[in-house]
């Protein structure tokens, strides 16, 4: 006696939004608004699907740079800067300068200057006379004067594979910079942190995917039982209570529904699941909840976001239970049913409950 599970997905694409917000450095100690550095950039538009084997690239997104010569003519002579996120959720992607316009000169171009979080982060303390360390763009100003306050660098990022992000993520960046200088007094040497100084807010591609991982439900051979007997003992009768799973990654929440394709009844092919010697009534377990042919209607759940690596995978058990036995019904190898769990992505909605931990029912 089988039941075969069959997975249905739906998949809701949402429009991915790419953007940076304004950067200022605004640093507590006195001392440190001699580095005093503004950012602007222009939106860059994109979509992100977790689930695409290849990284998705964004080209020229263009962050215009501009320094602020503070009181007596202090200023910044060269800086170094790299950029790091405030969660964890961005590790693993790039951001890459690839060229500079302005009065001065670059160095460093061409290299990821993106670091992960938590990660170890290259020293950007900029004394004179030192030449930039691996990992960071250096921008060595022209001279003090107000054609030489600005540049522009246009990077090309890299969001790689897999990417955990929520289906609707604002992920904040800080910039890490340091610089030397003069004016206003003795020569300086200083750093400071531009916190959210980048902004990505990233609408991805609300989608999932989902199996069935596990063997048919059968009840096996229930030829020479008779109803009273499969009633007495559930258990018995019952699939096994693990090993059975809808396994689910999903960017966001999502919804799960359930159906049965003869009302919960299991009857052999050309039989009718009508005629009470052609059918063999079961119950099944999912969720929370118990449906069978008197009692047919699941209620959807939302489930909150299982994620996107595999490793967080939702395994949501399923199980059924045989209401009837085969004793007194017409002979035959082979009865089924089907049930069709539908498993739908959620671009908006309710966060949704952690379904991996809903209590399984008793047969």
């Amino acid at each position: 006696m089988v039941i075969e599970m069959k997975i249905s997905k739906l998949i809701a694409a949402a429009a991915a939004f790419l953007g940076a917000a304004v950067l200022l450095a605004q640093p507590a100690e006195a001392q440190v608004r001699r580095c005093l550095i503004t950012a602007q950039s222009s939106p860059a538009v994109a979509n992100y699907d977790p689930f695409n084997p290849t990284a998705l690239s964004i080209n020229s997104v263009a962050i215009t740079f501009t320094r602020t010569n503070t009181a007596g003519g202090a200023h910044p002579d060269t800086i170094d800067m790299y950029i790091k996120a405030q969660t964890s959720a961005a590790n693993g992607m790039q951001m890459i300068p690839v060229s500079v316009v302005g009065s001065g000169s670059a160095t460093g171009l061409n290299q990821n200057i993106f670091y992960d979080t938590p990660g170890v982060y290259p020293n950007i303390t900029v004394p004179l006379g030192t030449t930039p360390v691996p990992g960071v763009l250096r921008w060595d100003f022209s001279g003090n004067n107000i054609a030489s306050n600005t540049f522009t660098v246009t990077f090309n990022l890299v969001l790689p594979a897999n990417l955990d992000l929520n289906a609707s993520s604002n992920i904040n960046f800080d910039i890490e910079y340091g610089c030397n200088g003069t004016g206003g007094g003795p020569q300086f040497s200083e750093r400071a942190t531009a916190p959210n100084a980048f902004t990505l807010s990233v609408k991805v591609l609300s989608a999932l995917q989902a199996t069935y991982v596990g063997a048919n439900l059968d009840f096996g051979e229930v030829g020479d039982k008779t109803t009273a007997d499969v009633l007495l003992a559930p258990s018995t009768f019952s699939t096994p209570p693990t090993g059975n799973n809808i396994r689910v990654l999903s960017s966001g929440p999502y919804k799960v529904e359930m159906t049965s394709q003869n009302a919960y009844r299991l009857t052999f092919p050309g039989g009718n699941p009508a005629t009470a010697v052609q059918r063999l009534s079961y119950k099944a377990l999912f969720l929370g909840q118990t449906v069978s042919n008197a009692a047919p209607t699941f209620t959807a759940v939302t489930c909150a976001r299982a994620g996107v690596p595999a490793a967080q995978a939702d395994l949501l058990p399923i199980r059924a239970t045989l209401l009837e036995g085969g004793d007194g019904k017409q002979l035959s190898p082979d009865y089924k049913d089907v049930i069709t769990v539908t498993v739908s992505p959620l671009a908006v909605g309710p966060v949704g409950v952690d379904c991996p931990a809903v209590v399984l029912p008793s047969p």
